[in-house]
């Protein structure tokens, strides 16, 4: 778990996984997807914030479709950074599949080779 500043309305809380969101905005998420048409959560989330999520199902979606593909090219199909797609694997959202072996991170801990996020099971147990 780690401090970081909440994408949305720019408050600091403790993360864990998924977006970067606060608990309150967390919740605010959640609202506008089980009724897309409730204005009070589309005024409070930022498009920013709502640009980005919209990219990371975009590129969820492409990687779903094309198991294979390199960083290279995802971030190409989708018109966006790879240090992003790199913050996304880092931050446990997406993950490295079973034929990329060769692109997949170190556990910051004991250098064992990982899908995504920064530590390895055995790691994040101790």
């Amino acid at each position: 778990m780690e401090l970081k500043v909440c994408k949305n309305c720019r408050r600091l809380f403790k993360y864990i996984y998924g977006p970067e969101l606060c608990q309150d905005c967390a919740k605010l998420k959640q609202n506008e997807e089980k009724d897309p048409k409730n204005k009070e959560s589309k005024s409070t989330l930022k498009s920013m914030f709502r640009e980005e999520e919209e990219k990371y199902e975009q590129v969820k979606d492409y990687i779903m479709d094309n198991p294979k593909a390199t960083i290279v090219q995802i971030a190409e199909a989708n018109d966006i950074a790879p240090t992003k797609l790199f913050e996304w694997i880092r931050d446990d959202r997406l993950e490295f599949s079973e034929d990329s072996q060769n692109a997949w991170f170190e556990c910051a801990n004991c250098g064992t080779k990982i899908k995504s996020g920064r530590l390895c099971n055995r790691c994040k147990i101790k």
